[in-house]
């Protein structure tokens, strides 16, 4: 087996673009160099999952192999995601590694997922996924909270998420950072990116009845309501004013970022309509206190997959929000945040058919967008009431929540999608109609 020496000298004479994925369209980064090797967890004669530094001090996760061509970023044909998920029967605690396995199987075939992605991800066997987590959060960002949410559903046997197998994090002295995961992978799965808006275009073209494209909303009320009471399990918190005005302290931030950041109608829109939602940010001071638990943090419809027939439903990517930084004083946060999201993004998937989908009927899709919502919230609740947790959802939360969800849509598309700023625009042009 490679020593660590080789790995470390290795390292140093490694081009500093070895740190980032290899694929289309990539961001641009630089990473200064020369790297060095902070610690490798080896997986073979010449495979390791290497975490180094840059001449920075940012921390990257490099899965490696090592070669008489000297070290590469390992690609999918490299053997390094096989032998990761062959290392989950050997799991271990020490320098600096901490790997943790409910599940592993031999498996050797290895492929991409040719997906835009904030981490990589490696689909081994036709059995599993393998998660590379690319970048490790610095000092003062909060850490993954994808361990810890996907191990307590691991061990409640939570059935609407793909399975971990297990997870490999590292300690920088102060925290375990995730590293690397294993979950099942699920064949032929589909997003509701894609996998709704058909539904709603089929139905709004006369192909499909319309009640077809509200019945998977309900079972998707239904499954977030099991997963919020299911991380409840793991805990609940009840804060205080501190935290809530920490609450609406960032939806004002959100709120005068997208005003500097917009330009043109939809700027002049979101001016006209600032007052109105300043108010509703400020019925967060009389809010004297409120449930926090483990949430998934990034919830939309895009997270729900679809897989199966009959149609089998499942909530995936734990990582939180790559773009939206998460308070490191609390990765707790209310049950009304995530179900904000899901119904902010059941409004987009609306939005998208409208303008998308040829001779589609605008009245069909308009119905649908109230009652997808309806559907999902209804649910929710009565489901969460039938697990005995109706406190996790504070109905007062989600009017300003969803009012700062739309915020965030803007700051997103000025940054990453413009073409997607018409649908925070509308949206919003719904929610606080113009006064006659």
């Amino acid at each position: 087996m490679t020593s660590l020496v080789d790995w470390a000298a290795a390292v140093v004479s490694a081009p500093p673009h070895i740190v980032l994925p290899i694929r289309p369209r990539a961001a641009i980064v630089d990473v200064p160099g020369p790297l060095v090797l902070l610690n490798a967890f080896e997986l073979g004669d010449e495979n390791a999952l290497l975490v180094v530094a840059d001449d920075g001090g940012q921390r990257w996760v490099v899965p490696s192999v090592s070669n008489d061509r000297g070290l590469a970023r390992a690609i999918p044909g490299d053997g390094t995601a096989a032998a990761f998920v062959g290392a989950l029967s050997r799991p271990r605690e020490g320098d600096r590694f901490r790997l943790r396995s409910w599940h592993m199987e031999s498996l050797r075939d290895e492929r991409p997922i040719p997906v835009d992605q904030t981490n990589e991800s490696v689909v081994v066997g036709e059995r599993a996924v393998v998660k590379w987590h690319v970048r490790l959060p610095s000092d003062s960002e909060p850490v993954n909270p994808a361990a810890d949410r996907m191990s307590c559903l691991a061990n409640a046997d939570f059935p609407y998420s793909p399975r971990p197998w297990g997870f490999l994090e590292w300690h920088d002295g102060d925290r375990w950072l995730l590293v690397a995961s294993v979950v099942d992978y699920l064949p032929d799965a589909v997003d509701g990116w894609e996998w709704l808006v058909s539904d709603v275009a089929s139905a709004a073209t006369g192909v499909a009845p319309m009640s077809t494209a509200v019945a998977p909303v309900r079972e998707v009320g239904r499954i977030v309501a099991l997963l919020h009471a299911t991380l409840a399990s793991g805990g609940a918190d009840e804060v205080g004013p501190d935290a809530v005005q920490q609450w609406r302290l960032a939806c004002e931030s959100d709120l005068a970022d997208a005003l500097l950041l917009l330009d043109g109608m939809e700027l002049e829109r979101l001016r006209d309509r600032a007052e109105q939602i300043q108010a509703f940010f400020d019925s967060l001071n009389d809010i004297p206190s409120a449930v926090v638990i483990d949430t998934h943090a990034d919830l939309h419809i895009g997270q729900v997959l679809r897989y199966g027939t009959p149609p089998n439903y499942a909530i995936t990517d734990f990582d939180g929000n790559p773009v939206q930084g998460v308070s490191p004083t609390t990765l707790r946060q209310p049950a009304a945040a995530d179900v904000a999201g899901m119904l902010a993004s059941l409004d987009h998937v609306g939005r998208v058919v409208l303008r998308h989908t040829p001779s589609v009927d605008a009245q069909s899709v308009r119905w649908w967008l109230e009652q997808a919502q309806d559907a999902f919230l209804s649910e929710y609740r009565v489901t969460l009431a039938g697990a005995g947790c109706s406190n996790l959802l504070d109905e007062r939360l989600l009017a300003p929540f969803r009012l700062r969800q739309e915020c965030k849509e803007f700051i997103y598309a000025v940054k990453f999608l413009p073409h997607w700023r018409y649908v925070a625009d509308e949206a919003l042009r719904d929610l606080l109609p113009d006064k006659e």
